[in-house]
């Protein structure tokens, strides 16, 4: 377009600029308005059969313009901004929200042009040179501001521009340092409609001095990612060029060495989508590491997983993990869960959990079955999502009452039950042999044939009788005496059908770290029955209060466990200062223990109860 600035210099006419009373919301479209004179070859927009013949006319229009335009804003860019060709033609062709603002301000010259009509390559030519005349006349009495065509090229919205405009510059070639930092990275090989994300995270990396972006670059390939994972970490984080790279990824580096991953391999699961806290994600592995996961442990999880800790920045983790922990995992559930189950994405776990609980209401569990189920076993629902009980009772030939029973006795069958596993026929049932075992085992430890207490027992414990021995002879081991285990289960005979590893740990955590002597199991049985996220949960707070004098020492485990949650908040918690602001806090920690609320609960023992 170098014929039209000489043009301007020869005098030729100045077109006044126009802005007009219609405008188009496509990108690159302009409102024109054709006027179809007699015996012109425009067609008249009068005949109905001719009425798209005008739409097409003004689409053609328009594309001409556009790319008059794009061409006069490339050379004035290049020759009269001193910016290089290849910048100046990436931003004329990557601002079409821009030049569409231009060309409404020069669409005078446009209908002028349509007005005179025309046929062919003669009437193209013709349009062009009078929107590249106005446009240099436009360009020459009024400059633009060259950082919106440049921030919207770089994938920056034009809404979103007014507050990234440097308030004292209006010409590129001004900001030297900028157009070099574009530049660097373009020639790193990130995508142009990228580099606005960068611009809008962190803008000091576009005011770093000559070199040192390059050198930042190279340095994040020398700590062993490659190309391609580098350019996922500057665009999804791009505070990490602001800072030295090798300080920024230190720890998390050396968390990957220590766990046996290869920092290029976790690289290729980055994402320029969210960005990284590199913190947050130290933090994540060091809370595998607390809860009892060796460090090959957390490197095959991570292997399975690399989502689990990169998602969210590791929160996506901790979500998982305090879910699975409310529903009375342990660390061999959740590591099952990590290493067995490779398909299983993060976001999936809650939506399986409210899948089995469907399952088992489905069934005919009573609430406070499906309460109790959920408190031992509830783990087992988030692996997977179980097929519909109607399936899981056709596959099986069984009825839901011999369904419920195979949940209660033997959780982990349900594993076998998933979406996607292969469910074979049961035989018909045979006359069930547990009750007459069961009868034996209570008569063994000291029930009384056709008592109250026997009939009692019989209808809730489940099981066979070796294996309600074997509970029996655990909690003896425990350090209880035979008799009080005898009348443990006459008080609350559900606790046989807990997991032996889960009344071992409810007992130790009672003892060792909550400080109740043994005998508390013994007088309140049924702590054993609660699940233990709400057991932590209560006793966290009853400690608390405890260590400020805003609780009795008094209190018996029945008294502090055996209250509804609304009954513990109205009687313990909202009468003391601060206490629905840290019971709150305990709660959405998932009654979790840090080391300072243990060392909490252990000084209960030298403040006596």
């Amino acid at each position: 377009m170098g014929w039209a600035w000489a043009a301007l210099r020869s005098g030729a006419p100045r077109w006044r600029a126009q802005n007009s009373s219609s405008s188009s919301g496509r990108a690159g479209s302009i409102g024109l308005i054709i006027r179809s004179r007699p015996y012109s070859t425009a067609p008249s927009p009068s005949h109905g059969g001719e009425e798209d013949g005008d739409e097409a006319r003004q689409e053609m229009l328009n594309r001409w313009a556009h790319r008059a335009a794009q061409t006069t804003f490339r050379d004035y860019l290049h020759a009269k901004r001193g910016l290089c060709l290849t910048d100046a033609k990436h931003i004329s062709e990557r601002s079409p929200v821009f030049l569409s603002v231009l060309l409404e301000k020069v669409n005078k010259a446009v209908m002028k042009a349509a007005d005179q009509g025309g046929e062919g390559a003669r009437f193209r030519s013709k349009v062009k040179k009078r929107v590249s005349r106005a446009l240099v006349r436009l360009l020459h009495r009024r400059p633009v501001n060259e950082f919106r065509p440049f921030f919207e090229s770089i994938g920056i919205k034009p809404s979103e521009c007014d507050s990234l405009l440097p308030q004292d510059l209006t010409f590129l070639m001004d900001a030297g340092v900028l157009l070099e930092s574009y530049r660097a990275l373009c020639s790193y090989g990130i995508a142009h409609d990228k580099i606005g994300k960068i611009y809008q995270k962190a803008a000091e990396v576009f005011s770093l001095g000559q070199g040192v972006l390059e050198s930042k670059l190279e340095a994040l390939e020398g700590l062993g990612f490659s190309k391609a994972s580098v350019t996922k970490i500057v665009i999804s984080t791009p505070t990490v060029l602001v800072h030295d790279p090798a300080v920024e990824l230190k720890t998390i580096l050396q968390w990957l060495d220590d766990i046996g991953i290869q920092r290029d391999w976790i690289g290729q699961f980055f994402t320029e989508y969210q960005s990284y806290n590199w913190q947050k994600i130290v933090e994540a592995l060091q809370f595998l590491s607390d809860l009892g996961f060796t460090k090959d442990d957390i490197g095959k999880a991570v292997r399975n997983h690399p989502d689990l800790l990169l998602e969210w920045s590791g929160e996506m983790l901790r979500e998982v993990v305090a879910d699975m922990q409310r529903l009375g995992s342990g660390k061999r559930e959740l590591l099952d869960l990590f290493l067995n189950y490779r398909n299983l994405k993060c976001g999936d776990v809650g939506k399986n959990i409210w899948t089995g609980t469907r399952f088992l209401r489905d069934i005919g569990m009573s609430h406070d079955d499906v309460n109790k189920f959920w408190d031992s076993h509830g783990w087992i629902f988030g692996a997977a999502p179980m097929k519909a009980a109607s399936t899981i009772l056709g596959q099986l030939n069984v009825g839901k009452a011999r369904l419920r029973r195979i949940v209660m006795e033997e959780p982990r069958q349900l594993m076998n039950y998933k979406i996607g596993s292969k469910v074979s026929r049961l035989p018909r049932c045979k006359p069930e042999p547990c009750a007459k075992e069961k009868r034996e085992f209570l008569r063994r430890i000291g029930f009384v044939e056709g008592s109250e207490d026997m009939e009692k027992a019989l209808k809730a414990i489940r099981g066979k009788g070796a294996n309600l021995q074997d509970k029996y002879n655990n909690l003896v081991e425990e350090g209880l005496d035979p008799k009080d285990v005898t009348h443990m289960v006459k008080m609350a005979p559900r606790i046989l059908n807990q997991k032996t590893d889960a009344i071992a740990y409810k007992i130790s955590f009672l003892v060792h770290v909550a400080g109740y002597p043994l005998s508390a199991v013994a007088a309140f049985p049924r702590y054993l029955e609660f699940t233990v996220h709400i057991s932590k949960l209560k006793m966290l707070m009853y400690s608390w209060m405890l260590q400020r004098g805003l609780a009795a020492p008094q209190l018996t485990l029945s008294t502090v466990l055996s209250s509804s949650e609304t009954e513990f908040t109205k009687a313990h918690v909202y009468r003391v200062p601060k206490g629905r602001e840290v019971w709150w806090k305990f709660k959405q920690q998932g009654g979790s223990f840090g080391q300072e609320e243990i060392r909490w609960l252990r000084r209960r023992v030298h403040l006596g109860r």
